[in-house]
């Protein structure tokens, strides 16, 4: 979470976790990975040293688009982003198209992006297939993720969600009608419901 949420926020959330029974590990890498010698279960190296042995093991990497399709019809791909580059019709070369996360295409409030989100994919995929009957419309949909990191933790989200961005939280108390806004907030706090804003060059 620490690339999404702010540090504080981060922070709390780690401890919910650790209470619900989670046990975090963070700046540690996996060195190398062993099936058991009777099978039931897989034997992993830490990088910091320490062994343990765990029944499954689930990983969550995060994801690359794959442009080499694009090569050889000469598309563009994003240097930095990665993804074909599209105009706003989510068209990347005439009667060509590209949606979901292998697009790379230009906001009109947030810039060009490229978006790796389940909502995101399920919109432009279906505006994609209309311009390809011939509709011309714009792709404008602002999508939206959420994720539930156990029992008492969640979050929904929209825009552009990065944690190195200035932050302004406003958290109500459920107990009170009173809420605070928060800038910088102590990491002991309750953040129970609120929203938090990300701010890119004062908007």
């Amino acid at each position: 979470m620490g690339r999404v949420l702010p540090k504080y926020l981060s922070n709390w959330t780690s401890k919910q976790l650790e209470a619900a029974g989670v046990n975090i590990r963070p700046e540690t890498k996996v060195v190398s990975t062993e099936c058991t010698e009777d099978g039931s279960g897989v034997q992993v190296q830490l990088s910091t040293g320490e062994e343990m042995t765990v029944d499954h093991i689930l990983v969550a990497v995060g994801l690359e688009p794959s442009t080499e399709l694009g090569d050889t019809a000469g598309l563009e791909v994003h240097s930095e982003m990665g993804g074909y580059v599209v105009n706003a019709e989510l068209e990347a070369r005439s009667n060509l198209f590209v949606a979901g996360d292998a697009a790379c295409f230009y906001d009109p409030v947030l810039g060009r992006r490229r978006v790796e989100h389940h909502d995101h994919a399920v919109v432009s995929g279906k505006l994609a297939g209309q311009n390809m009957a011939g509709a011309a419309q714009p792709y404008h949909h602002q999508s939206m993720f959420w994720s539930d990191l156990g029992p008492n933790v969640g979050y929904e989200a929209i825009g552009l969600v990065d944690s190195s961005l200035p932050t302004v939280g406003i958290w109500a108390h459920k107990d009170t009608s009173e809420s605070e806004i928060k800038t910088d907030p102590a990491a002991n706090e309750k953040y129970e419901q609120g929203i938090v804003f990300y701010m890119d060059k004062n908007k």
